[in-house]
């Protein structure tokens, strides 16, 4: 069943976390096993019923748009570049002002991993009152709590003492939320504090009571730094039932040895006298080395060797 509701991916961001590799690669478009991020979120929210779908770019566009040209996926969706990098809330205004005002939207951060379903989130919003501006879909997750909650309603993203939550990057907003917003740059969490400052209502919701009705447990990743990239890769490889995963047409050499949490990609070639363990290892790469590494990924053009 198609939702009433538009989506907007959030893809502009430099990835400076994830440097050198996001000098030649966006974040957004980061293998994870052996997927690209956007056709893994896309296929899922296809499969809730989100088919109006929208990615904003602006860091290395044109990789973005040549990915669009060449997945069968990226054919279903909508570009909107942005000429300067117009940040999370300047990037919401910029849709809405291209789609109209008419349809609720859900905003998803690129770079998270989740099983959150979409369509639960979209019909609880649904549920609302007509007063209600957006839903921010929240978790427990320790240190990154700072959202404070009265019942239902989000008094503060800045709060302090106990019973806070993290937002997951994930949430859905009545265009009317929107109206007044600046035109150009503006980040969102700090333009929606200011709206509840001045008496409007935001909603928070548990994505752990969400999943939990399926009775699934919440699983989330924030593939933005390198150690959040390895955890999305080896959470996924588990989900799969392996410990380590090799494409096809990929090879590696008599003396490397693979521990636990190994992904070799598509026409990668790995040799030396080598053991590797919680490695990423991308398509095409070339990878000549002796001794023992972990916790480290390997592309054509750089590595990174996490702590």
């Amino acid at each position: 069943m198609s939702l009433d509701c538009r989506c907007l991916i959030l893809a502009a961001g430099k990835g400076t976390r994830l440097l050198p590799l996001t000098k030649r690669v966006p974040k957004p478009l980061f293998p994870l096993l052996n997927t690209p991020a956007l056709d893994r979120l896309i296929r899922k929210l296809r499969k809730e019923g989100l088919y109006e779908i929208t990615i904003n770019c602006h860091h290395l566009a044109g990789e973005i748009e040549r990915w669009k040209v060449n997945s069968s996926l990226g054919a279903k969706v909508s570009l909107l570049r942005e000429r300067i990098l117009l940040d999370t809330g300047g990037a919401v205004k910029n849709l809405i002002n291209h789609l109209g005002y008419d349809t609720p939207l859900i905003v998803h951060n690129a770079d998270i991993v989740s099983n959150l379903p979409v369509k639960k989130l979209y019909a609880l919003f649904r549920q609302q009152d007509i007063d209600t501006l957006a839903m921010f879909c929240l978790h427990d997750r320790p240190p990154f709590n700072k959202v404070k909650l009265k019942g239902e309603n989000i008094i503060s993203f800045n709060g302090d003492g106990d019973d806070l939550l993290a937002y997951t990057g994930i949430a859905i907003f009545s265009p009317r939320c929107f109206i007044d917003a600046p035109s150009g740059p503006f980040p969102l969490i700090p333009y929606v504090q200011q709206l509840i400052h001045e008496g409007g209502k935001i909603r928070g919701c548990r994505a752990e009571d969400l999943v939990n009705e399926g009775k699934n447990e919440w699983i989330w990743h924030d593939y933005g730094s390198p150690e959040g990239y390895l955890c999305a890769n080896f959470s996924l490889l588990a989900r799969n039932g392996k410990s380590r995963f090799m494409e096809k047409h990929s090879a590696i050499g008599p003396e490397v040895t693979t521990g636990k949490n190994v992904i070799i990609g598509k026409d990668a070639v790995v040799s030396g006298s080598l053991k590797m363990e919680n490695v990423v290892i991308w398509p095409e790469t070339v990878l000549h080395m002796n001794g023992e590494v972990k916790n480290a990924i390997f592309s054509p053009f750089g590595h990174i060797i996490s702590c």
